[in-house]
């Protein structure tokens, strides 16, 4: 019996281990895990996906007049340094290397769009006093590409070739911009339509989709601040203040309800709205200006001139600001408290004494008593508001989540002060008040440095979440280095603390490579100039110890670098101030949290669709539409419907179950009014469900979404032994049952915009009495928190209706960024998931837009796929 025993046993083993075999190779075969692709998706090109035009991170679309006015100026730059070359009007080496910055130029607008380059950033401030012309980004992309080959060509002729060759090039790139610039006539884009289409390097479907796709609404309707706000709402920017009241012209209840995005002074306001970010154009030509003083003392300069317009230009930006600051510290002090208040913000005071030792540095054996003073000055103040700053989180601390990079900013200022002790080190105790001002900043920063380098990796939201301040973490230890040269010398500490920068550097390089050009300018990339100036001081004094070829365009490399920064930037600056972007309280972006991101943003969804259903179910009554279209429209309507009911499904539940009760636990009362319209808007989304399902019994009309949302719903309800709502009788007004699904229709189609008034109502109330509310007490991580359990409601089948429902409902692209932004910051595991409800529920256009800014949402076994996500 034994042995039969141990046979048995053998052969079960035998049959599980080919079970499993079998087992594993379904798990491997990719058919298992593919997903069924949508019905309006096309062909998939052969071109791999990252050669998908728009390539890289270049826009999808590109404002016409921006794109003319960089012609323009490319025009003209190229007419004169080709003149001056064959006149012998100038130093052959310069010109060489203006045409360098001319090629640099079209790079980065090959690879990011104009924003970024400086003649990009001066075409802007023009562009935008124009009406926006929005054209299709892949033809522009080539039409730079193109650009980059003349230039590049005039750069290699202007440095080896022979005399006459760069001016021709550059005459022929002039040509060509002129046309664009002065004509309308983009040579480069008529070459991509009629010769690379044609040959099949880029697919004409797609491109021409992809413009149909992009221009919804017109990103212009951003630019100009259009609210699209319960269709009721200004269309522009608005001109003068908006009383806070309701739409019915009843005063708002509570305390927060006047600070909605509609209720806000949209006016510019040089006193009252100065911010105190805007000290960072003057600090960072200050640092700047360091810089090329360190150059002429080093000896790679031999003019002073270029340091000393730096540092007026840096005296104009900050001595202006300062003005302003001061004016609003005496006639708005409560904003300037609310100001420093805030956890990001707060860490700019350090900017004010920075800019103060940095004009120090700039004054020193020019004018030494006000170097002095400004020494004093900085430095003293700077000490203070660190202690004040640290004390405070010893006060309130914070958990390792919240630690932020700007909390270096004060300890920048210490070390920065210790450096420009240099020229006084040799008075009495100058030397132990350098130790003393960078040793303990530097022994924080290394306390500090684990929890930034945690925040940087472990950041699931990195995306959207990254800050320019992550540059300090090469600024500090650049810095430190340097100190510590000038205090005990040339060393193996120097050298780690230097190189340690530059590892740094080149992280956080590759970390805004990806990231840094697809946000909008803002005040905080100035912030960036300043860290890219402080790497600079121990780099000269690295090429000075070497004295190699190498060091040497290391060290004009990262001049370079800095040097276009604060150009692009300034020419930024300049554009948002002339268009009243800055000096302003411009409208909160909707969704710019996980809480905000569910409620608000699905708000704006409702109202969209709302309005197509509204305008659908007037064409469907229009007795002069065909039959035919009538018959196509009442799918459209039908599967419209089915999108809202269901979102309305989850989001109510959101709201009773999740928010409601987070309102009373903080504020008791105050989300009664809500729960009772909800408890109205409840029996008419009941009504509308039963009108919905007896239209889809009666099989004349079938939605594409499929009504397998509700029909799952039914499933789930039978096994529950819950009454079947299929097989309810359908009332008319009068009482009467009927199962006809023609006046199951007729009723849905006249019940359904009181629906819709209803919740728009409700919504406007919600945002103007509750939201606010919200947002100012609430915590961010227990908002977090509230939105996890939200996306853990309801059903798949659900989720796989709402959610492309959303998206394809936001009035421009932006709000569908946020949107999945939202879901990226409560719940990073799942965007996978959610990317496969996108995959098989919008555009496939619209879904690889997506995909480029949120690369982790291409679900397995499918086209962009990164196995990193």
């Amino acid at each position: 019996t034994a042995p039969k025993n141990h046979t048995t046993q053998a052969m079960a083993k035998t049959v599980t281990k080919v079970e499993d075999t079998k087992t594993l190779k379904a798990v491997k075969d990719k058919a298992v895990w593919s997903i069924e692709e949508r019905n309006d998706a096309g062909p998939v090109p052969w071109i791999p996906i990252w050669l998908h035009w728009p390539l890289f991170a270049f826009p999808y679309f590109a404002n016409d007049w921006s794109a003319r006015f960089v012609g323009m100026q490319v025009c003209i730059t190229s007419l004169i340094l080709a003149v001056i070359k064959l006149a012998q009007a100038g130093s052959a080496l310069t010109i060489a290397w203006l045409s360098a910055v001319l090629f640099a130029g079209f790079l980065i607008r090959f690879i990011w769009g104009g924003s970024y380059s400086l003649l990009g950033a001066i075409g802007n401030i023009f562009a935008r006093r124009l009406e926006v012309d929005l054209i299709s980004g892949p033809p522009k992309q080539f039409a730079a590409f193109c650009g980059i080959m003349f230039s590049f060509g005039a750069m290699i002729a202007n440095f080896y070739g022979p005399f006459y060759a760069g001016p021709i090039i550059h005459l022929a790139l002039a040509g060509a911009a002129g046309l664009e610039g002065f004509a309308g006539f983009c040579v480069g884009c008529w070459f991509f339509t009629n010769l690379l289409i044609p040959l099949g390097i880029a697919d004409q479907t797609y491109v021409s989709r992809s413009v149909k796709v992009v221009l919804d609404q017109k990103q212009a309707a951003e630019e100009k601040f259009a609210y699209h706000k319960n269709n009721q709402g200004p269309s522009r920017s608005f001109q003068g203040y908006i009383a806070p009241t309701t739409s019915e012209g009843r005063p708002l209840m509570f305390k927060y309800s006047d600070k909605t995005i509609e209720q806000r002074e949209d006016d510019v306001n040089f006193i009252k709205h100065c911010q105190l970010t805007y000290c960072l154009p003057g600090l960072a030509w200050a640092a700047l200006g360091a810089n090329f003083k360190a150059l002429f003392l080093s000896g790679f300069l031999s003019e002073q001139y270029p340091w000393v317009i730096c540092t007026i230009v840096g005296i104009v930006l900050f001595g202006g600001w300062a003005v302003l600051y001061v004016c609003k510290l005496v006639f708005n002090f409560n904003r300037v408290l609310k100001e420093v208040d805030n956890l990001h913000t707060r860490y700019y005071l350090a900017g004010i004494p920075i800019a103060f030792l940095l004009f120090g540095y700039l004054a020193q054996r020019e004018e030494d008593d006000v170097a002095r003073a400004l020494f004093w000055l900085g430095s003293m103040s700077n000490l203070t508001l660190t202690l004040w700053l640290f004390t405070r989180l010893l006060i309130h601390p914070v958990s390792s989540g919240s630690v932020t990079p700007g909390m270096t900013i004060p300890l920048l200022g210490n070390m920065l002060a210790a450096l420009t002790l240099e020229q006084w080190l040799d008075w009495p105790g100058m030397s132990d008040l350098a130790y003393f001002l960078w040793a303990p900043s530097f022994l924080l920063w290394i306390l500090l440095a684990p929890g930034l380098l945690l925040r940087l990796i472990d950041a699931p939201a990195l995306q959207s979440m990254l800050r320019v301040t992550v540059m300090t973490y090469f600024a500090v230890p650049a810095l430190s280095a340097q100190t510590w040269l000038i205090l005990t010398g040339f060393d193996a500490v120097f050298l780690g603390l230097f190189f340690f920068a530059v590892t740094m550097q080149l992280y956080t390089a590759m970390l805004f490579v990806f990231n840094y050009f697809r946000a909008k300018f803002n005040t905080s990339y100035w912030f960036s100039v300043f860290c890219m100036a402080a790497i600079t001081f121990p780099l000269i004094s690295f090429h000075q110890s070497r004295q190699t070829d190498f060091t040497y365009a290391w060290l004009m490399a990262q001049f370079a670098v800095t040097t276009g920064l604060t150009l692009i930037f300034t020419a930024h600056t300049l554009g948002n101030v002339a268009n009243g972007k800055w000096f302003r309280v411009a409208p909160k972006p909707a969704g710019v949290g996980p809480f905000a991101g569910l409620s608000k943003l699905t708000h704006d969804a409702f109202r969209t669709a709302g309005r197509k259903i509204n305008y659908l179910i007037e064409e469907v009554k229009d007795k002069d539409t065909s039959a035919e279209r009538k018959a196509e429209k009442k799918e459209e309507l039908l599967s419209l419907v089915e999108g809202y009911m269901v979102t309305l499904e989850i989001h109510s539940y959101f709201e009773d179950n999740i928010m409601f009760p987070a309102v009373d636990a903080y504020l008791p009362g105050r989300e009664k009014r809500a729960e009772e319209e909800h408890k109205e808007l409840v029996k008419m989304e009941e009504r509308a469900k039963e009108l919905f399902i007896a239209i889809q019994k009666g099989k004349t009309i079938l939605s594409g979404a499929g009504a397998h949302g509700f029909k799952a719903e039914r499933k789930v309800e039978e096994n529950k032994d819950v009454t079947n709502i299929e097989l309810k009788e359908v009332k008319n007004d009068e009482g009467v049952g009927t199962t006809d699904s023609g006046d199951a229709l007729d009723e849905l189609m006249t019940l359904f915009p009181k629906l819709i008034e209803g919740n728009n109502e409700h919504m406007r109330g919600e945002e103007d009495h509750i939201s606010p509310i919200l947002r100012k007490i609430l915590p961010s991580k227990e908002m977090k928190s509230l939105a996890r359990k939200s996306l853990r409601t309801s059903t798949p089948g659900k989720w796989r209706i709402m959610l492309p429902f959303v998206i394809k409902n936001q009035d421009y692209h932006m709000r569908r960024v946020r949107f999945l932004t939202s879901l990226r910051i409560a719940y990073p595991e799942r965007m996978q998931m959610y990317g496969g409800y996108l995959y098989t529920g919008i555009d496939e256009v619209l879904f690889n837009r997506l995909r480029v800014d949120f690369p982790e949402i291409a679900p397995r076994h499918t086209e962009g796929h990164w196995r990193l996500w």
